[in-house]
């Protein structure tokens, strides 16, 4: 805790810029407490670890988490850098939710209660402290630390169930924010798609604090550029996921099975990334080749299908726990937009023709390849035509 407030109700904060001997002074002639809990509390002067406030007791319901250094550090750097150009405030204490954000910040016409969280939350806990913030108008946003983000490639990274509780939409972009109080960086997730239930591809983008403000922070954009890789985790996909046949995987090989269906060889037109993906767990591959199986059991070419039985093929799979889907909190997606533009995906390969707007024509059975190279060689020419198609949309 960095801030407290003496007998008569002056607010102390640590990010005022003490000296050390300053802070010694203090320690000796002052008395200190809570704002929030208004018990006594103990100014502590670093020489290993930062300088804070504790409480003597620890009975406080608001300050329940332990505070690293890197916490304190990354809060303190935080602060310092809104201050630059916002109304900023630390620990600001909102008495009638008993809650205290690490930063309450002002912009504009918005009010953001910012929580840089560094350990782990329960997500019963992330959801009361955003429901509390929300109901009194105020924008949550959390900041992890990054030393959570784990990087396994150019734009792969590993993303832990915990992760995806932060995650915000931003122009209908899935994104997440990290900060880095070793460097001193702004980090950004943006356009993040699960290939699986753990590794997703993103784009990450780094900005410096003193180049940057807030706003530009939440508005700068960058372009999904990871179609390539996407292929190549897809081929290692086709060929390994069939070695370790969890209770995930053990209907579906046997669906391939009855089909005659060898388990590499799967539909080219199954594991596309959309953007909604995150909202379901199961790996696109998997998900939409269900999809794709179950439209052609009951529909033959030249048949029309609609939106609502697509649905209802996929929330059978769902009860039947073939398909997973991923809880995120507060997210006003319904799981029919990761369908429609999977839908849109499949306009765009020729498998579907619009017939009405919730109602398509089914124009070809799905692919078969024949021999893994031809899978290989079919995934890639199938992306291309999909990205060549989204490009001459948006010309």
């Amino acid at each position: 805790m960095l801030v407290a407030k003496t007998v008569h109700n002056r607010l102390v904060s640590l990010a005022s810029g003490f000296t050390e001997a300053e802070l010694r002074r203090l320690q000796k002639t002052g008395s200190f407490y809570c704002p929030a809990c208004n018990e006594s509390v103990v100014l502590r002067v670093g020489v290993k670890r930062c300088s804070h406030f504790a409480h003597r007791k620890k009975e406080c319901t608001v300050d329940q988490e332990g505070e690293s250094d890197y916490h304190v550090t990354g809060k303190l750097q935080l602060f310092r850098w809104l201050q630059t150009h916002t109304s900023a405030q630390l620990e600001h204490y909102l008495p009638q939710i008993q809650q205290r954000p690490d930063l309450f910040v002002e912009v504009g016409k918005a009010a953001y209660a910012f929580e840089f969280q560094c350990a782990s939350l329960s997500t019963e806990a992330f959801v009361q402290r955003t429901s509390g913030y929300r109901t009194q108008g105020y924008h949550p946003f959390w900041i992890m630390g990054a030393k959570r983000l784990k990087r396994l490639g150019t734009s792969l990274f590993r993303l832990s169930p915990q992760e995806w509780q932060y995650l915000t939409l931003t122009d209908q972009s899935p994104t997440l924010y990290y900060f880095s109080p070793f460097t001193n960086e702004l980090i950004k997730l943006e356009h993040i798609i699960p290939f699986s239930s753990q590794i997703a591809f993103a784009e990450l983008k780094i900005l410096t604090p003193s180049s940057h403000t807030f706003s530009e922070w939440l508005t700068l954009h960058t372009s999904p550029s990871y179609h390539e890789g996407w292929i190549q985790k897809k081929r290692n996909f086709r060929t390994t996921y069939m070695l370790y046949p969890g209770l995930q995987y053990k209907h579906f090989l046997e669906k391939l099975y009855t089909l005659q269906i060898p388990p590499t060889h799967f539909p080219s037109e199954a594991g596309f990334p959309i953007p909604s993906a995150f909202m379901i767990e199961t790996p696109a591959v998997i998900w939409q080749t269900w999809l794709l199986l179950d439209i052609m059991q009951v529909k033959k070419v030249g048949e029309v299908v609609n939106l609502k039985q697509l649905y209802m093929q996929f929330s059978a799979r769902v009860r039947q726990k073939l398909i997973k889907l991923r809880y995120v909190p507060f997210m006003q997606s319904t799981i029919e937009k990761p369908l429609l533009e999977y839908v849109e995906v499949l306009c765009k390969l020729k498998f579907f023709s619009p017939v009405t707007y919730d109602s398509y024509r089914i124009e070809r059975g799905y692919t078969v390849p024949m021999l893994s190279s031809d899978a290989f060689l079919e995934d890639g020419l199938l992306m291309k035509k999909w990205l060549d198609q989204a490009k001459e949309v948006t010309r």
